[in-house]
């Protein structure tokens, strides 16, 4: 199969440039497509260190570069932390092939921001997928999954980290018979009802902690909505005494077990305590936004 064909790794992140120096090790000459959304890139600047050609492009460049590249050879497309749509008329070329990497156990949490999402769902267990890439988004059939389970402490910036690096272990395991000419076999995805898709502008409960949610759910808010650094997700948000507050971090803090539900104001830091748990929540240094303020 890699006679005659190009190999192209669309993406961002880490496993994006980790793919491509592994095809690159192989003497298959790869090379790295990202869909530009800021002129900084870390990709770029990995890519150049590793000398591996690397392009950034709108979504409409990229369609057409595909087409031409269609238009010329075979090609194969591994799709990493990559958000551009691949249109019908390329993903249906004859000379089209391509797998899709995506931070799930599909058919579950297809779509944008999946970790977030199995942590605010508080699901025991999700994990990777690299899948077929077909017209519908997520929806191709399953090459290879890999189950992580998850405690009540991850937040989605650890769990990405965890979804990638097993996300390349999976890689790893079915490179081989891609590269060669056996028969690779897909398996068709289970039918789940009300599967759960998740669009870039979907944010768990629209970025609000609800003070009626009891203390595991209100936990798993702040940790899906948790990227660190990374603007993700918006800051999220509380309504507190007619006002809408945000805050710079979080943490847990022992202390007795509480008598009731309560949300008060201590020294800037909002302080939320559960009936019949000990542990509270602060909101550290919680402000209200100047566009909020009343």
């Amino acid at each position: 199969m890699s006679g005659n064909k190009k190999y192209i790794v669309i993406g961002s992140g880490k496993l994006t440039v980790q793919i491509a120096e592994y095809l690159k090790s192989e003497n298959l000459s790869p090379v790295v497509f990202e869909k530009q959304i800021a002129e900084a890139s870390s990709v770029r600047r990995m890519c150049e260190k590793k000398e591996i050609p690397y392009e950034a492009m709108d979504s409409k460049k990229m369609t057409e570069r595909l087409l031409k590249e269609l238009s010329e050879h075979r090609i194969f497309v591994f799709s990493s932390i990559n958000t551009y749509i691949f249109p019908k008329k390329v993903i249906e070329h004859e000379n089209f092939q391509g797998i899709n990497y995506h931070n799930a156990l599909l058919p579950y949490h297809k779509g944008m921001n999946a970790e977030a999402w199995s942590i605010y769902d508080m699901d025991s267990v999700t994990g990777i997928t690299w899948h077929r890439i077909r017209p519908a988004i997520d929806e191709g059939e399953i090459l290879i999954q890999k189950k992580i389970k998850l405690d009540e402490n991850i937040t989605s910036l650890k769990l990405l980290k965890k979804q990638s690096d097993l996300a390349y272990e999976a890689f790893l395991e079915i490179i081989p018979s891609l590269l060669s000419d056996e028969k690779i076999k897909f398996v068709n995805q289970a039918n789940v009802e009300n599967a759960s898709m998740h669009k870039i502008k979907d944010v768990p409960n629209d970025g609000y902690l609800s003070k009626k949610w009891d203390f595991r759910k209100t936990f798993a808010f702040l940790r899906a909505m948790d990227y660190g650094k990374l603007n993700t997700l918006r800051k999220p948000h509380i309504r507190f005494r007619s006002n809408v507050y945000e805050w710079d971090k979080y943490k847990i803090e022992k202390g007795t077990e509480a008598e009731q539900d309560s949300v008060e104001i201590n020294a800037n830091n909002i302080i939320i305590s559960k009936k019949g748990v000990a542990d509270r929540i602060i909101l550290v240094n919680s402000y209200v936004p100047e566009k909020s303020a009343t």
